[in-house]
């Protein structure tokens, strides 16, 4: 569904029971309407090859799951005009995944603002080619999952990743040169699943018993290097570091969303 930039007084009138709303391939869409406001029941918002939004609505206090992929121009400390915006709007949000924002240099502050510092459960960055920091006041303190996948500029994890004392599973894939893990992992007792892939400095870093961040990453129960599960047990009074290959993780989206997601993009085709 597209709605033109000039009709902003229809989602108001027609959509206040709306609760899963998809908007796709519409080259020319600029803006969502103000009318969103009105959206009050709207629970997942997914935004996808909209090459010329540059905004995200205002106001959405019941959303919970939010999607934005492939929007060139889109901006997410833009909210209207915004710069920094209003986080009251998307005080509900549980889900967010973003992927393909060339715009996206650092994580906007409104997302670490109450409440939604408070609510939100699930973070994936998804190949956004300018993605450089994830911001120094993590302030997420529900955050149980947090994906970052293909972001090339990224070269280091802020010592805020210590305020994520829920984390309980990390991806990290195919970030080149992303060299180094915070100090601040150590207060990370909640992790329980840590998979890097594709991420030749970290990588090396994070081997057992030799790697320079190995003793940030130990008290991890299960941990994934390039697909192989990283097992270390006692031997006498010394460590063993084995390596297998069986029972990777996969950290996925929320099924629900995640079905509506590729359903959407498969109905774009046509």
């Amino acid at each position: 569904m597209a709605f033109p930039h000039k009709e902003r007084d229809v989602g108001g009138r027609c959509f206040n029971s709306l609760q899963i709303l998809f908007i796709g391939v519409c080259p020319n869409l600029e803006s969502l309407m103000e009318g969103m406001r009105s959206f009050t029941a709207l629970r997942t918002l997914i935004i996808a090859e909209c090459p010329r939004l540059s905004s995200l609505p205002k106001h959405l206090p019941a959303l919970e799951n939010l999607i934005i992929g492939d929007c060139e121009s889109l901006d997410l400390g833009n909210r209207n005009g915004e710069k920094e915006g209003n986080i009251q709007g998307f005080g509900s949000l549980r889900n967010l995944y973003i992927s393909e924002l060339p715009k996206l240099e650092i994580l906007p502050r409104w997302l670490f603002q109450v409440p939604t510092s408070n609510n939100l459960l699930y973070l994936s960055i998804d190949n956004c080619e300018n993605f450089r920091a994830l911001s120094e006041s993590l302030s997420l303190t529900s955050l149980d999952t947090l994906v970052i996948k293909d972001c090339s500029e990224l070269l280091a994890l802020p010592e805020g990743m210590g305020h994520l004392t829920a984390l309980r599973q990390l991806q990290i894939e195919r970030c080149d040169n992303l060299a180094a893990l915070p100090e601040k992992m150590r207060r990370l007792t909640a992790l329980t699943q840590l998979k890097i892939e594709g991420c030749p400095k970290l990588a090396e870093r994070c081997k057992p018993r030799t790697g320079e961040d190995w003793n940030k990453i130990a008290h991890v129960k299960d941990i994934y290097l390039n697909g192989q599960k990283i097992q270390v047990r006692k031997s006498g009074l010394d460590d063993e570091a084995a390596a297998g290959t069986s029972g990777e993780p996969q950290m996925e989206f929320p099924g629900v969303v995640l079905q509506l997601y590729f359903i959407s993009l498969f109905d774009s085709v046509f």
